[in-house]
């Protein structure tokens, strides 16, 4: 098994190195439904699937807790899927993940957010927000003990942590009480799916499928959470139909119930909203492409896989200044403070009834997401591992800026 420490040299590694790396990745998000997490595990593995000349020196373990009956992962000769049982998922993480990092005599394991507390190898977590330590009370409490308890021994164990953006790294630090050298921004993908062209008849029959009517529609998308902001949201929504009598649109919401209930239940009798509830991953392409607008003024966000989505399929986007949120979405949307309902309501009018406005950031939207590929999350990732191990990173993926959100490269 590798060796970790740092006085090893790179004529000693390249004798190590004759066998493939091998790496295990905690994939049960995967099977889950969707969100942000399952969405970054699943990216990873299309780019790592992906892998040429670098293909023969890693080998990639997939960890689930069930068998991928429906066929989701990507498929490879260097990932392979293990299955690795245990009564509940804290007993995989504390048993099941250990024993077999053991007996496969695994170089590296990467966890997304909680660790086990003993590992036989290093291992990287991919932490992508802190939102129970940044905004406490959108948070669970149960959730949120848990993670008080054990997140910060996990971050100052981590060989290494990835997170999406600037902003996450910040709080990262800040909250965790980690070096911002040991975390590492790197690009979060966009899937494929949302850069290819909707035919007009996918659209029509997703709107079917859905109930949405003939009318034009905003729409957002996200578990239905408190910091997805959308009491907010709505408000802001209604006094713009109140303000504009006339104008036929709806706010359609999608996305799985998440812990607020109550938000969802107070507005399910206002007839100008529509809740699809989850919507299978195929059918978002065709939601974002045949919305008037995207409207995302989420309280507190790591990255935003949705601002992404909405402009990599040409869809105008509204979305908070602040957090990464601002970053993600650079130059190319519309940009309110999230806590003002006015200011929602302004950015909506906007994108709304000015057709200039509407159109003129499209192509920096899709010109934005087309930099977040999977490629780019793969490579990056693979430098990310490199350091975790001491080996010296390709001079081609060498420099801390080359994986910045900030400065997309066409």
């Amino acid at each position: 098994m590798l060796n970790p420490r740092p006085e090893e040299n790179s004529a000693h590694f390249t004798a190590r190195l004759a066998a493939p790396i091998e790496i295990g990745i905690d994939c049960r998000t995967v099977l889950a439904r969707k969100t942000g997490d399952r969405t970054y595990a699943l990216n990873l593995l299309r780019g790592l699937a992906e892998l040429k000349e670098e293909a023969a020196s890693w080998r990639f373990q997939l960890l689930l807790d069930a068998p991928d009956s429906e066929g989701v992962l990507p498929r490879a000769p260097h990932l392979e899927p293990v299955v690795l049982r245990a009564a509940n998922s804290r007993l995989w993480t504390l048993w099941a993940l250990p024993l077999y990092a053991h007996r496969a005599r695994l170089d590296l394991v990467h966890v997304q957010y909680l660790a086990p507390p003993v590992l036989p190898c290093p291992f990287v977590c991919t932490i992508h927000d802190v939102v129970w330590r940044a905004l406490p009370r959108t948070f669970p409490r149960l959730h949120r003990i848990v993670m008080n308890l054990g997140m910060p021994g996990t971050a100052r164990r981590a060989a290494r942590i990835i997170c999406g953006s600037a902003a996450a790294q910040a709080d990262i630090a800040r909250y965790l009480r980690v070096p911002k050298r040991k975390i590492a921004i790197t690009p979060y993908a966009v899937e494929p799916r949302y850069r290819q062209e909707v035919a007009p008849a996918r659209i029509e029959e997703v709107r079917q499928k859905h109930a949405l009517g003939d009318a034009p529609y905003v729409l957002s998308v996200g578990v239905l959470q408190p910091r997805k902001n959308l009491p907010r949201l709505s408000e802001a929504f209604a006094r713009l139909k109140a303000a504009n009598p006339d104008w036929p649109h709806r706010l359609v919401i999608t996305g799985k119930q998440g812990w607020d209930e109550t938000t969802a239940a107070r507005m399910t009798h206002d007839e100008q909203i529509i809740f699809t509830g989850y919507v299978d991953d195929d059918a978002l392409p065709a939601l974002y492409a045949g919305a008037a607008a995207f409207a995302y003024p989420s309280l507190y966000e790591g990255f935003g896989y949705p601002i992404l989505e909405a402009m990599a399929c040409g869809c105008p986007v509204l979305t908070s200044n602040r957090s990464s949120m601002r970053e993600v979405a650079g130059d190319a949307a519309q940009l309110v403070d999230p806590l003002s309902v006015d200011s929602i309501m302004r950015g909506l009018e906007t994108l709304l009834s000015d057709k200039a406005r509407r159109d003129e950031p499209r192509p920096r939207g899709r010109e934005r997401a087309a930099f977040f590929t999977t490629e780019q999350q793969a490579h990056a990732t693979l430098d990310v591992y490199r350091r975790a191990l001491h080996i010296p990173p390709l001079d081609a993926l060498a420099g801390a800026d080359k994986h910045s959100i900030s400065k997309p490269q066409a």
